[in-house]
């Protein structure tokens, strides 16, 4: 209902593919279902004073759009709006039906990569009150996770760009922002945001967005 969707904070956990956002929004979710952190002689809420809803945005890539990455394909444009808008409907959804039986705040907290402006801009419009947290890694290191990864859809589509970059080194190529390829890059982010260093461990960064929905979301 919508009134379940107002009253819920919300965080974005993004990065490169293969940051680790899902590792370590899972870690964050264990230790909220865990009671979180003991440390409230430093203040922090309880965690058990809130509800929290954990939503991955990669249930909502199609099958087609994993075969097409596997191939090396990336969404055009209007796939990727058509993608966005879907997505921002499964969020809403998911906020509305989660039922509780106590007036407890509650917070969202939603993981995807978010790789191309134009995603994160219908994101941020839907809920514009939602706190971003980058996981930040280096495209090197991003591309050793996912390639040592059974199973993830966009392996085949980095090994694929690993290739088209060597190749266009080899041929003293430069890419351009019209170049097909830069939609596969992971855009710079211009707007407020958390940034959490993806060389840490996924412990010491569950524990940071534990902290951030403790200390910085209003429940």
């Amino acid at each position: 209902d919508d009134d379940a969707i107002r009253d819920t904070s919300m965080v974005v956990i993004f990065g490169r593919p293969g940051a680790g956002k899902t590792t370590i929004s899972q870690a964050a979710v264990h230790l909220l279902d865990n009671d979180g952190i003991d440390d409230n002689d430093n203040g922090l809420k309880d965690p058990k004073m809130y509800h929290h809803l954990y939503l991955d945005l990669d249930v909502c890539v199609p099958q087609w759009m994993r075969d097409n990455f596997s191939k090396g394909m990336y969404p055009t444009l209007l796939q990727r709006a058509e993608f966005i808008s879907n997505a921002c409907d499964y969020v809403n959804e998911e906020i509305a039906s989660y039922s509780k039986t106590d007036n407890k705040p509650s917070v969202t907290i939603v993981s995807f990569s978010f790789v191309n402006t134009d995603l994160r801009t219908a994101f941020r419009s839907a809920f514009p009150h939602a706190k971003w947290i980058l996981v930040d890694t280096t495209k090197r290191m991003s591309e050793k996770r996912i390639s040592a990864r059974e199973g993830h859809f966009y392996k085949n589509a980095s090994q694929n760009n690993v290739e088209k970059d060597k190749d266009r080194e080899r041929m003293g190529d430069v890419m351009d922002e019209d170049d097909d390829n830069s939609e596969w890059e992971f855009k710079p982010v211009d707007f407020p945001h958390v940034v959490l260093n993806g060389s840490d461990s996924v412990e010491d960064n569950a524990k940071r967005i534990v902290d951030i929905i403790s200390h910085e979301i209003s429940l």
